[in-house]
C-alpha cells in the first residue's frame, strides 16, 4: 500500500513526455495494476497481466480514426494514454506533427499541453497524473502536415481511489464477441487498411447484356445512279468528300448517260415539248395572277361597301329607337347591310378559289418540270442529278469524277448519328426479369471508366422489345434510342448494356470490395474497436454500382473493412503471426 499512498499524493499534472519504455495503458504500481508493475518497464502485449483490461476508445471523425487505451483512473494515478491516430483517406499513420491534450476539469478550468511529435509512426503517448475525483472532458487536437483535426474524446472518469477504479473496471467488463480477430494497428498501417460504414441506399439490380451502337433505321443511305453513265461534278463545283456534311435534297453529283443518236434526237424533241409546256404554264400562271388582282380589287370594294352599310344601319337603329326615323328607312338600311355582307362573302370565296388554283398550278409545274434535270442546249446531252435522300455525313465515296458507273453502283454512303440506337440481346431465359419499360445504362470499351444512363440522364427512349426469339442465339433484341450531341457514339461500337430488373429502396448496403469469400460464403470483417474485428457471415441481395444489399449479418452504421479484409482473414487463421500484442 505504500506505493498506492504515494500515487495519491502526487500533484495533478499532465506530463506529455514520451514514455521511455512501456506504453501499455495500465495502473502504475501493484495491487490491481494491469500489464506491468513498472510504468517504465519493458514491452508487453495489450491486455496482458492479471489486472482488468484498460478502457478502449475508438472514434472516427471525417478525417481521422483514433484508437486510444488508458487505465481506469483513480485520484493521483500516473496514467499513460496510448493514442493511435490514423488518416482515414489513406489508412496511413500520422507520422509527424503535434498532438494537444486538451482537458477540462470538473470545476471548468482548462489544462492542456502538447506533444511535439509521435513516439513513433501513428502513436502518441500523453501521460497524466490524475487530479481530483470527478468527470473530466478530453479533446485531442491533431496538427500534422498529413491532416488537421479535433477529436472530442468525451468524458474521463477519475475515481476516488484504486479500489473504486478496479471495481468500476470489473463492472464494465464484457465478454469478447465470437469470431473476434485481433489485427494490430501496426499491421493495418503496413497495408493501408480502410473502412467504410454500412449505410442506407437505393440499389438497382441490373442484368448485363452484350450490345452495340448502330445507326437508327432511316438514318443511313446509299446514293447510286438509276442507269449507267459518267460521274460529273454538280453545279456547286466539286464532288462531296468523306466527312462532308450534306442536307436532304442536296445535289451531290450528276450522271451523264451515254446515249445513241436516236435517243439524243428524242431527247431534243422532249426538250422542245418541255419548253413549250413551261411556256404554257407560265402564261396560265400570268393569267391567274392578273385575275387575282381583279379579285383583290373586288374584295377591297366589297369591304368598303360593307363598312358603309354597317354605319348606315347604326344610324337607322339610333333614329328608330328615338322614334324619329321611319320603318321604311330602317328596312332599307337592313337590306343594304345584308346585300353588302353577301357581296363581301362572295368576294372572299373568289379570293380563296384563285389562291387554290395558283397552288395547284405551282404543284403541277414542279411535277412536270422537276429541278436538276439538265439538257445542254448545244449538244442535247442529258444529265441527271444524284440527290442526298437524308441529311448526314458522307462516310464513303467510292468513285472519282469522270468515271463510268454501272446502274445501281454505290457512289456515296451517308450516315446520320445525331441520334443512335443501342441494341442489346437478352436471353429468352431471362425474359421473366424484364420489366415492361426497363431502364438501362451502358459502358463502352472505347471510354473506360465512364457509364451512360440511356433513359433518364441520357434523354433516350425505349424503341422496341422484339417479339421474335432469334433461332440461333435464343435471344431477344431490345432497342433504345438516345441523342448523340457530342458525337461520342459511333455506329458499330461494342457496348455493355445493363437492364434494370428490380429496385431495393432504402436498404442497408456495404461496398462490394468489403466482401470476402470464406468456404464459398460471403463474409465481412466488422470493426469492433481499433484492433479487433469480428467475422460476419452475410445474407446479400441486390448488387449495384459497387455496393451490395445486406439482408443480414451487419447493421447500419457498423464499419466494415474495404481494404485489407483478406489479410485479416489470414490473421484469423494464424493469430500468432498478426495479433499477439505490440511491443510499445
Amino acid at each position: 500500500m505504500q506505493l498506492i499512498t504515494k500515487l495519491i499524493v502526487l500533484p495533478a499534472t499532465i506530463t506529455l513526455a514520451a514514455v521511455a519504455g512501456c506504453e501499455q495503458a495500465s495502473y502504475a504500481g501493484g495491487g490491481h495494476g494491469a500489464g506491468s508493475t513498472d510504468t517504465h518497464g519493458g514491452a508487453h502485449a495489450h491486455g496482458d497481466g492479471e489486472g482488468p483490461d484498460p478502457i478502449s476508445v475508438t472514434l472516427f471523425t471525417s478525417k481521422v480514426q483514433l484508437f486510444m487505451e488508458y487505465p481506469h483512473l483513480a485520484k493521483g494515478m500516473h496514467a499513460s494514454f496510448l493514442a493511435h491516430v490514423t488518416v482515414l483517406a489513406t489508412g496511413e499513420p500520422v507520422r509527424s506533427g503535434t498532438l494537444t491534450f486538451d482537458l477540462a476539469r470538473p470545476d471548468g478550468t482548462k489544462q492542456n499541453l502538447t506533444l511535439d511529435a509521435p513516439k513513433r509512426d501513428g502513436l502518441f503517448v500523453p501521460e497524466w497524473d490524475a487530479g481530483a475525483p470527478g468527470t473530466y472532458r478530453l479533446r485531442l487536437i491533431v496538427d500534422s502536415p498529413q491532416v488537421q483535426d479535433t477529436i472530442d474524446v468525451g468524458e474521463l472518469i477519475v475515481h476516488a481511489n484504486e479500489d473504486a477504479a478496479f471495481h468500476a473496471a470489473e463492472a464494465s467488463a464484457e465478454p469478447d464477441p465470437p469470431d473476434l480477430v485481433q489485427f494490430l494497428l501496426e499491421s493495418q498501417w503496413k497495408i493501408g487498411t480502410l473502412y467504410e460504414p454500412v449505410s442506407k441506399r437505393t440499389l438497382v439490380h441490373r442484368l448485363p447484356l452484350p450490345g452495340r451502337i448502330v445507326a437508327p433505321q432511316g438514318a443511313s443511305a446509299v446514293v447510286s445512279p438509276p442507269f449507267a453513265g459518267r460521274l460529273l461534278r454538280p453545279a456547286s463545283g466539286r464532288l462531296p468528300r468523306i466527312g462532308d456534311r450534306v442536307e436532304a435534297g442536296q445535289v451531290l453529283a450528276m450522271i451523264e448517260p451515254q446515249l445513241p443518236a436516236t435517243e439524243i434526237v428524242q431527247l431534243s424533241a422532249n426538250r422542245a415539248q418541255v419548253q413549250s409546256l413551261e411556256t404554257e404554264l407560265a402564261l396560265r400562271e400570268l393569267d391567274l395572277d392578273t385575275k387575282a388582282l381583279e379579285v383583290d380589287r373586288s374584295l377591297i370594294q366589297s369591304e368598303a361597301r360593307l363598312e358603309f352599310a354597317r354605319r348606315a344601319m347604326d344610324r337607322a337603329n339610333e333614329l328608330h329607337e328615338k322614334g324619329v326615323g321611319t320603318d321604311q328607312q330602317y328596312d332599307e338600311a337592313t337590306q343594304a347591310l345584308r346585300l353588302a355582307e353577301a357581296e363581301h362573302e362572295a368576294a372572299k370565296a373568289m379570293k380563296r378559289s384563285y389562291e387554290h388554283a395558283h397552288e395547284r398550278l405551282v404543284d403541277l409545274r414542279s411535277k412536270a418540270l422537276p429541278s436538276g434535270h439538265e439538257v445542254e442546249p448545244t449538244t442535247g446531252v442529258y444529265q441527271m442529278p444524284l440527290v442526298a435522300p437524308i441529311a448526314g455525313e458522307i462516310v464513303s465515296v467510292r468513285h472519282i469524277e469522270g468515271e463510268h458507273l454501272d446502274a445501281q453502283q454505290e457512289v456515296f454512303r451517308i450516315v446520320n448519328v445525331e441520334q443512335v440506337w443501342v441494341e442489346a440481346e437478352i436471353s429468352e431465359f431471362d425474359l421473366t426479369e424484364l420489366a415492361e419499360s426497363p431502364g438501362a445504362t451502358m459502358t463502352l470499351p472505347a471510354y473506360p471508366g465512364r457509364s451512360f444512363d440511356i433513359l433518364n440522364g441520357g434523354g433516350g427512349r425505349l424503341v422496341n422489345i422484339a417479339s421474335i426469339v432469334d433461332p440461333e442465339t435464343r435471344a431477344v433484341s431490345v432497342v433504345y434510342e438516345m441523342p448523340n450531341p457530342d458525337g461520342l457514339f459511333r455506329a458499330g461500337m461494342f457496348a455493355n448494356v445493363y437492364l434494370e430488373t428490380r429496385t431495393a429502396r432504402n436498404v442497408a448496403a456495404l461496398p462490394e470490395k468489403a466482401i470476402v469469400k470464406d468456404n464459398g460464403r460471403p463474409t465481412a470483417y466488422v470493426l469492433v474497436d481499433g484492433e479487433n474485428f469480428q467475422r460476419r457471415e452475410l445474407e446479400v441481395g441486390v448488387r449495384d454500382n459497387g455496393f451490395v444489399e445486406v439482408k443480414g449479418g451487419v447493421s447500419e452504421g457498423e464499419r466494415v473493412v474495404t481494404k485489407g479484409a483478406y489479410a485479416i482473414k489470414l490473421a484469423s487463421l494464424s493469430p500468432a503471426s498478426f495479433g499477439h500484442g505490440h511491443g510499445h
